[in-house]
């Protein structure tokens, strides 16, 4: 048998097993990209962001922390040809609705055949004038897929320029619009939000949404959701973090009710609903479970969820389709554990696995030992055939605790 040493406080790392297939445990090589945050980064950058950055060899324009009527294009493009650029990233800059606008036109002065991230992010962009600017620049930069609006002054409506005249569609493949007032819609009525089915339409590449944080009706919420499922046939993750969908729960129940396939003998669909930081707690749960969803990977944590949580989600992963449950910060303890482990009593380590779960999210859950002893034994019982377990920051571990597979 190989052992595993859990990790029971802050910096301690694990000890990993030379097996590709034993179970490894969270360590400070695999924490901020696992599952749990699944969202893309747009624009990688090393090295600290100062406000003077050397651009002369680089294929990004990279303007951050200046103020409005510094922003210059052509200075920030330098001797450089445009034809390289892959990266244009203008944060923390105060910028608004019409600052934008000039920019893009002096951008569209250059060719951008390579330019494939734009991030915006950190600035006080909205407006009727940003989404045409915006339209704009995605029409003379066509191979733009990475577009990061977070964190602005955008509503939902005005991205409705970009919706191109004809058939055609755009590049985009990862769309952040996180803490953005995305808004309330002049009408309840379907009809009059088709717009956004359109607007979904004009993306049918889309991989990832990122929605945390923003302020949008409930209405507008679950009408954009819905387009996404049923359009975006390649969509892989859905961010909903920080939206309060705990006093929402009628929303809750409309969101997953638009996860339900109308096929059941299709394939299970690989997207990653990510719900954490919602209060949803046990009654949330509820709704999750008995909705008839089915998707591959989950985020609910820090979602205040007991015992009586984690014993319903034990009834619905068998045919649930998960392969990823994550539930750290929520502090159920060994008893949720338990619960969460808990079986028919009719099963055996000769049948096939009883949940699908590869991946497994426990850390900050104010679990003891004797919840490692209660995952072993499971997973002696073909619980289910993980190979990451994340159990960092269980203060309550003793040092040497194991999990022995």
């Amino acid at each position: 048998m190989d052992a595993i040493a859990a990790s029971s406080a802050n910096g301690a790392t694990s000890t990993l097993p030379k097996s590709s297939s034993s179970t490894s445990l969270a360590s400070a090589m695999s924490s901020d990209k696992d599952a749990g945050s699944t969202s893309p980064t747009l624009c990688e950058q090393t090295g600290p962001l100062d406000k003077e950055i050397d651009n002369s060899h680089s294929r990004e324009i990279v303007l951050l922390d200046l103020s409005p009527e510094d922003l210059d294009i052509s200075h920030a493009l330098g001797d450089r040809t445009s034809k390289t650029i892959e990266c244009l990233r203008i944060n923390r800059c105060r910028m608004d609705g019409a600052t934008f606008a000039s920019l893009v036109g002096a951008l569209c002065a250059y060719e951008l055949p390579c330019l494939h991230t734009v991030d915006i992010s950190q600035n006080r962009v909205g407006g009727a004038q940003a989404g045409a600017a915006l339209a704009k620049l995605l029409l003379h930069a066509p191979a733009v897929r990475f577009l990061s609006l977070g964190w602005n002054q955008l509503s939902l409506g005005d991205l409705k320029d970009i919706v191109p005249f004809g058939s055609g569609t755009h590049s985009i493949q990862c769309l952040d619009l996180r803490a953005n007032p995305l808004g309330i819609p002049k009408s309840k009525s379907a009809k009059d939000n088709l717009w956004v089915g359109a607007l979904v339409a004009a993306m049918p590449h889309l991989t990832h949404v990122q929605l945390a944080q923003a302020t949008i009706d409930d209405s507008l919420l679950v009408t954009l959701l819905y387009a996404l499922v049923t359009q975006s046939t390649s969509l892989e993750y859905i961010g909903l973090e920080w939206l309060g969908l705990g006093g929402r729960l009628a929303t809750v129940r409309s969101i997953m009710s638009g996860l339900i396939p109308s096929d059941p003998k299709a394939p299970v669909r690989s997207l990653h609903l990510n719900l954490a930081a919602n209060n949803l707690g046990d009654s949330g749960v509820k709704i999750i479970t008995e909705s008839g969803a089915v998707l591959s990977s989950l985020t609910l944590a820090c979602n205040f969820i007991t015992e009586r949580g984690t014993r319903m989600l034990a009834k619905w992963l068998p045919t649930s389709g998960l392969t990823l449950l994550e539930l750290s910060d929520n502090y159920f303890g060994d008893q949720g554990i338990a619960a969460l482990l808990a079986t028919d009593g009719q099963y055996s380590a000769d049948d096939a696995p009883r949940t699908r779960l590869t991946s497994l999210g426990l850390n900050s859950c104010c679990l003891t030992d004797t919840s490692l002893r209660m995952i072993t034994e499971a997973l002696a019982y073909n619980w289910a055939p993980l190979t990451s377990l994340r159990i960092l920051r269980n203060n309550r571990m003793s040092p040497g605790a194991k999990v022995n597979l």
